[in-house]
């Protein structure tokens, strides 16, 4: 395990980047006082150990899906795995949660209409071998995503809070 002022040179790259990664890696180095060299070479290491990623992420409205959905899936004993595969090859899908509860699966997907949600959850899912039962809710307002939850934590520094001086950095909670 990386020791915690290298954890935390990484954090810091990692806290200026939520908020503009689009900046070069020289002004990036200028704002955490390390070498172009070491941000260009740990932002790399970052990516490759998946502790970070780029991604445009386009408005689903924008994109001609308005219409988020969630799906709550009961799968028949033994099937969760394939019908987690088969979910994730789904266009319409753009997450899939294996999780606890009554339900196994929870697949967020994007449809350009409330019809053509129907359809996919009445004639695709609905068919799908594995499938005891099944949910849809559909999303109203999103009032955080998933960026603006990394932009919180870098603005507040809370990733301390997830994680303390004797646990993995990629995985909050877990004890080395």
């Amino acid at each position: 395990m990386a020791s915690k002022s290298s954890i935390e040179k990484d954090r810091s790259i990692i806290r200026e980047l939520v908020q503009d990664p689009r900046q070069t890696n020289v002004a990036l180095a200028a704002k955490v006082g390390l070498s172009e060299g070491s941000v260009r070479r740990r932002v790399e290491r970052l990516v490759t150990e998946g502790q970070l990623q780029f991604a445009a992420i386009p408005s689903a409205a924008f994109m001609g899906r308005p219409v988020h959905t969630l799906f709550e899936i009961q799968s028949a004993p033994g099937a969760t795995e394939r019908l987690i595969d088969k979910l994730a090859g789904m266009p319409e899908i753009a997450y899939v949660y294996h999780v606890t509860g009554q339900f196994d699966i929870i697949a967020v997907g994007y449809f350009a209409s409330s019809n053509a949600m129907r359809r996919f959850w009445t004639e695709r899912l609905g068919h799908l071998d594995g499938v005891m039962e099944s949910r849809s809710v559909m999303v109203l307002r999103v009032a955080k995503r998933a960026h603006e939850w990394a932009r919180d934590i870098a603005v507040t520094g809370d990733e301390e809070s997830a994680w303390d001086a004797d646990s993995d950095p990629g995985v909050p909670g877990s004890e080395t």
